[in-house]
């Protein structure tokens, strides 16, 4: 089994600036690493921290100094995928260091934790909101999902294959969402499938597997599927994820701050 801590939606911003006008992101991060070290005791042992996307905001070099620095708090080996709003040469840099991290190119990743294989695809579409599994990342899956065999697999995306029903974030989802399902069908376990991007706890199944998307360390959106729902985000609640691979594990929301809004982007 392996025991991870997920996180996602940093969206840390170059010191001095503030996301959306609003968020202090740097801070907020400063902050839930304090909860969350407080907490290890009580969570863990946990094998790693598994980073779901949006590590940074505005894409700065100095966006992931500030990130990799409250992480590697923690004390945990580092598994790291991005989002929308990171990009990717920057990503690369900041990461550049760790096993699973290609040297170039697309950012997915095979790491075995325990006896769980872990892996990362990149969903990244620079300079675009929405996502898409290219084919050599479906490839790239395909392949790992037959080497991981029967073992407990996690796979680890930023875009989820998901629709929430908040219009303004569906409008910018994982474009090719359905590309998984015969992947997936053809694996021989069952397959953990966790994400980001929604900043809420969503969940649904394709076929035997579990996808669930984590809180964001930052904001949140508000679950309202009325067409005139006004889109902007809330300072919370926030929040991250404890993801137990062992025969009785269980994929666990951990809440963080309560917060206001909306505000707009």
């Amino acid at each position: 089994m392996a025991r991870l801590l997920q996180l996602s939606d940093l969206h840390v911003v170059s010191p001095g600036s503030l996301a959306s006008g609003v968020l202090d992101t740097g801070a907020i991060l400063r902050r839930a690493i304090d909860q969350l070290a407080n907490k290890l005791d009580a969570l863990g042992p946990l094998d790693g921290v598994l980073v779901t996307g949006d590590v940074s905001d505005d894409g700065s070099h100095e966006s992931y100094v500030v990130a990799r620095a409250e992480l590697d708090r923690l004390g945990l080996p580092l598994l790291v995928v991005p989002g929308n709003h990171d990009d990717r040469a920057a990503f690369h840099a900041g990461f550049s260091d760790l096993p699973a991290m290609p040297a170039s190119g697309l950012i997915d990743w095979l790491q075995e934790v325990g006896d769980t294989f872990v892996i990362g695809l990149d969903t990244l579409v620079e300079g675009k909101g929405g996502g898409v599994l290219r084919r050599e990342s479906l490839a790239f899956l395909s392949v790992a999902l037959s080497e991981a065999g029967s073992r407990p697999t996690v796979v680890a995306l930023h875009h989820p294959p998901l629709r929430t029903g908040i219009r303004f974030m569906d409008a910018i989802g994982l474009e090719n969402a359905s590309a998984l399902w015969p992947i997936l069908d053809e694996a021989g376990g069952s397959v953990t499938v966790v994400a980001g991007h929604v900043h809420g706890i969503y969940q649904r199944r394709i076929g035997r597997h579990l996808v669930a998307t984590a809180p964001s360390i930052c904001s949140a959106f508000a679950l309202d599927i009325r067409t005139d729902a006004p889109v902007g985000f809330f300072t919370g609640p926030t929040g991250c994820a404890l993801i137990d691979t062992g025969p009785e594990g269980v994929w666990s929301a951990i809440p963080l701050e309560t917060g206001e809004g909306p505000f707009p982007f």
